[in-house]
This record gives structure tokens, C-alpha cells and sequence, in this order.
């Protein structure tokens, strides 16, 4: 067998990238279905596109259902989601306040909102 040349080697990782986003696309797309308004965004590694055989894939879901819950049992209501995908549960109170802060500016710097049924990233750069 062949190496593998760089080119191939990108468009492979390329291709990995957009097969885990697709894949956590129709889910934040089932969550729709089942809870109605649902603003979601990948950002971290496979939206840098830096990610790793060990790399999670990292989302905010932004859902009034999770208010009145506790904050650190409320993504178990995504124990349906695809593997590897590691997410972060949040309120659209909860999420309007953190998104100002400095550190989530930076992180949300390379991201994929899959979905923004909240607003929430229609104004932001």
C-alpha cells in the first residue's frame, strides 16, 4: 500500500470533520423536534479543525428547557447524543450572560452554530 500524500491526508481530515459535524447537526435537529427552540455551537477542536483521535467534540445547547434544572444533571438529557460529544447545557439567560465574558469571546472565536433559534450568534462577529 501507497503513503498516504498530504493531500490526501487533508482532504481525509477534512472529510472526518464534516462527517462529526453533520452528525451532531441532525441531532441538535432531533432536539428541535422533541423541545422546540434550540440554539446550539460547536467550537473547539473540530471547529478549529485541529482536533485529535482523543479530542471531544464540543457544543453549547441553549434550551429554556433546562431551566429550574440543576445545572450539573441537565445535560443528561442528552445521553442520546452522538459519541465523543461533550456538551454544555445552558439557559438562554444563562448563556446571554457567559457569551460577554472574554474567555467565551476567544473560544467561540472558531465555531459552527448549528442551530440559533434564540439569536444568540446572529449579531456577533
Amino acid at each position: 500500500m501507497l503513503p498516504m500524500s498530504i493531500e490526501d491526508v487533508l482532504r481525509a481530515r477534512a472529510e472526518e470533520r464534516e462527517r462529526a459535524i453533520e452528525e451532531v447537526r441532525r441531532y441538535v435537529e432531533s432536539l428541535r423536534a422533541r423541545w422546540g427552540k434550540v440554539t446550539a455551537v460547536l467550537y473547539g477542536s473540530y471547529a478549529r479543525g485541529d482536533f485529535n483521535l482523543w479530542s471531544d467534540i464540543d457544543v453549547i445547547v441553549i434550551s429554556e428547557r433546562f431551566e429550574g434544572t440543576n445545572f450539573a444533571t441537565r445535560c443528561a438529557e442528552l445521553m442520546d447524543a452522538p459519541p465523543k460529544v461533550e456538551a454544555i447545557c445552558w439557559t438562554p439567560e444563562e448563556a446571554a450572560k457567559a457569551l460577554d465574558k472574554p474567555w467565551w469571546h476567544e473560544a467561540l472565536r472558531y465555531r459552527v452554530v448549528l442551530a440559533d433559534d434564540y439569536g444568540l450568534f446572529s449579531d456577533r462577529p
